[in-house]
């Protein structure tokens, strides 16, 4: 019997997947967040054996999107914020259903992506590792190590989601939320657009 413990990819995988499904999504349910009525939208396990949740809110007369992705072979849970302005604007988030939403992950759209705990650092790096890593599965060297790293891991998610509006305000310190149709077509705004959306 081997001093130290080595978990599998599949381990890891599953362990990650379970933090984002039983902790993550729950969060971001609290704040209002639903599974996103995009009919192009991924929501569990995606064709490469990765997992994809794609959930959205709409607020304050913004889209907001957000993607929870864990893949195989890191120790990561990548969270991403993007927020787009639709016209005609929405009554309700469920005026989206069964549209398709692909537009919103390719460019122009997708370069305003924010993702947490990378993208809105400023400063200095060296003094942001700590938190630059703050959504990765960390080190271990036993069975107890793995579970205090997971436990870890869930609280920072937990925690971070729950601090929502301060990645909203930095999505909002680096990026102008594009105006797009409801399936995520760019309209270049006028002179005349504003006008008469004042």
């Amino acid at each position: 019997m081997g001093l130290f413990y080595k978990s599998t990819d599949k381990e890891l995988l599953t362990i990650r997947n379970k933090i984002v499904t039983e902790s993550a999504i729950p969060s971001l349910e609290k704040l209002g967040f639903k599974k996103s009525p995009f009919s192009t939208a991924w929501y569990g396990r995606n064709e490469h054996g990765d997992f994809n949740y794609e959930l959205c809110r709409f607020i304050d007369g913004e889209l907001q999107i957000v993607d929870l992705y864990v893949a195989r072979g890191d120790r990561y849970i990548k969270v991403h914020l993007n927020i787009f302005n639709l016209t005609p604007e929405l009554d309700s988030i469920d005026q989206l259903n069964g549209l398709d939403g692909a537009q919103f992950h390719i460019p122009p759209n997708s370069i305003s992506n924010m993702h947490w705990r990378l993208d809105d650092i400023k400063g200095i790096p060296l003094f942001s590792l700590n938190y630059m890593s703050g959504h990765k599965l960390g080190g271990y060297w036993t069975k107890s190590g793995l579970t205090k790293a997971k436990e870890k891991l869930r609280k920072t998610i937990i925690h971070d989601i729950a601090n929502f509006e301060y990645f909203h305000k930095c999505w909002h310190a680096e990026y102008f939320p594009l105006t797009t149709t409801w399936e995520g077509m760019k309209i270049e705004l006028t002179k005349s657009t504003t006008a008469n959306n004042l």
